[in-house]
């Protein structure tokens, strides 16, 4: 096998085979000889080494693409990131057009009831006392029941709004936690008490914190005891007089707007063309739509009076 001394400087080092040269990564000039010649030639002259030249060179290339191709990968990543903060500031731009929709104040007369005397003592909705213990559990006028509502009517603030009754409604719905009655016994908790336990309840607990919370605001609202095929249901509306309901919709499809299914806002108009706006937690959002009734019977909580209903 061949041997060769190469150049380093003044001094000569080797001999190497053909493969150790590879290593040695020398180039087409640098000064070979062999091992048995005293002549020294550049190292392309000798045929034998072409092929180390032409590796060497497939190596060059090779290094010299990688290098390449990753410029043009960090040009591309570049401009995807000017892409992305382009578009970016375009959605910002969208997003700071974009019109907001404020809360529409609320404007109702407190609705009267004619009472007579012995119609009120033969009705059903008196006789059975589920009137007296809503009315008892619904205390309004209580420091913390008080206290949480008027927090969050804060977040919109201002006159009486729809922005406050949502506020409320979003609090109640997004934190509560169902448990059920005692067997054979129905309970409705005071609201304060379903304030201090966390927001624990059934849908007639649910009834009463939002009732008395939009109550305790300045607002008007009434719970709803309802039955159809599903059974019985508890939920609770909120007076919103003859605010435009129009305006009504605008501002829940606007706020509520990743659930809202465009199906109108819900709601009942009484005797005086009053309009009561759902707030069952069935719903989800404020004004969706109401549980499948037949029949019922709605309290007043501030008149403490009561009324049956048919769909």
């Amino acid at each position: 096998m061949k041997k060769y001394y190469i150049k380093n400087g003044y001094e000569e080092i080797g001999p190497f085979s053909i493969l150790e040269l590879e290593s040695k990564k020398i180039n087409r000039t640098t000064f070979i000889r062999l091992e048995e010649n005293e002549n020294w030639v550049q190292a392309d002259s000798l045929p034998e080494l072409d092929s180390l030249f032409k590796n060497f060179s497939r190596k060059k290339i090779k290094v010299y693409s990688l290098i390449l191709i990753s410029i043009l990968v960090l040009i591309v990543i570049l401009g995807s990131l000017k892409s992305i903060r382009s578009n970016n500031n375009s959605f910002n731009s969208i997003i700071e057009k974009e019109v907001i929709v404020p809360p529409p104040l609320i404007s109702f007369q407190l609705t009267e009831h004619k009472k007579v005397f012995l119609q009120e003592l033969f009705k059903d909705c008196n006789l059975k006392g589920n009137k007296k213990k809503l009315v008892y559990a619904c205390n309004y006028t209580n420091s913390t029941v008080r206290s949480v509502a008027v927090k969050l009517a804060g977040e919109s603030p201002g006159t009486y709004n729809l922005g406050q009754v949502c506020n409320i409604f979003d609090y109640c719905y997004n934190n509560w936690k169902y448990v059920n009655d005692p067997k054979s016994r129905e309970l409705y908790e005071f609201a304060s008490n379903t304030i201090l336990n966390g927001l624990n309840g059934d849908c007639d607990d649910f009834a009463v914190l939002i009732c008395s919370m939009v109550l305790s605001i300045g607002g008007e609202a009434r719970i709803n005891f309802a039955y159809g095929s599903e059974g019985g249901h508890a939920f609770t509306e909120v007076n919103i007089g003859k605010t435009n309901r129009d305006v009504i919709e605008k501002y829940i499809k606007y706020r509520y707007k990743s659930i809202y299914a465009n199906d109108g806002v819900w709601y009942r108009v009484d005797g005086d063309n009053s309009v009561w706006l759902n707030l069952d937690w069935f719903s989800k959002h404020p004004g969706g739509k109401y549980f499948n009734y037949r029949n019922g019977t709605t309290f007043y909580i501030i008149q403490q009076y009561c009324s049956d209903f048919t769909k």
